[in-house]
């Protein structure tokens, strides 16, 4: 029988494969992160000049293009901690990699959960634009409402398809639509287990405040070392003879 490795035992294995390693992956993390924050900062120092319904409208079309280009990196950063964790030749230009390889399915994918997630959120979305509009109290409990209905959707969301980039690597002839459902069925009576490996990082949050953000970088491959430890454990289960 295959006993699922505890949360407690998931982290411990994450620290002792960090070590001697924090150097290259904090590397990697901060080249794909950066990346990112640079490009989102230079799109809304653009857009944040036109206050117009219009600007807002096209700085929030830039905020979701931008998410989903950065399912290129979450592919890429995904294989870099596959590599670290199976103990493979690791490199800073592993974040690179979904620019050359699968490129399109890294895209989609991210497209399509950035779609549920928008969906989910859009009845908050409304209520708030209607609230800031006209101002009452029945508005504003509608979008404190939408909001936790929205949120605990959001975040069933991200539960739901957190494994779809480990999946695009370890199998790359499937579909995007055999990734997601791959997703959904690995994460089938899981998806407590990881909420929870989550909010246990919480404290770890707290301290990268507390250091203002210098702690991240400690603290990051921290989490996706265990997040990653958290895909093998599931696929050892999944298809162990």
């Amino acid at each position: 029988m295959n006993q699922k490795l505890s949360v407690a035992q998931l982290k411990s294995v994450a620290r002792g494969q960090l070590l001697g390693r924090y150097g290259i992956a904090i590397g990697a993390d901060v080249t794909a992160n950066g990346i990112i924050v640079i490009v989102s900062l230079l799109c809304s120092a653009l857009t944040t000049q036109n206050q117009t319904t219009a600007g807002a409208v096209i700085a929030f079309l830039i905020t979701l293009l931008l998410d989903i280009l950065s399912g290129i990196f979450l592919l890429g950063l995904a294989r870099f901690y596959l590599n670290l964790v199976c103990s493979r030749p690791l490199s800073v230009m592993d974040v690179f990699y979904g620019f050359r390889h699968h490129t399109d399915k890294a895209l989609i994918t991210r497209a399509l959960i950035v779609l549920m997630e928008l969906i989910v959120m859009l009845p908050f979305l409304v209520c708030t634009a209607f609230y800031r509009a006209r101002e009452s109290s029945v508005l504003f409990l509608f979008s404190c409402i939408t909001l936790v209905i929205g949120g605990i959707l959001y975040v069933y969301i991200i539960l739901l398809y957190s494994q779809a980039y480990y999946i695009m690597l370890d199998f790359p002839g499937y579909s995007t639509r055999q990734i997601m459902s791959t997703s959904r069925r690995i994460m089938k009576g899981n998806k407590g287990r990881l909420f929870y490996m989550v909010v246990t990082l919480i404290p770890y949050y707290l301290l990268a405040f507390l250091s203002c953000g210098i702690a991240m970088l400690w603290i990051s491959p921290y989490m996706e070392t265990s997040l990653t430890n958290f895909y093998l454990d599931l696929m050892h289960r999944e298809y162990a003879v």
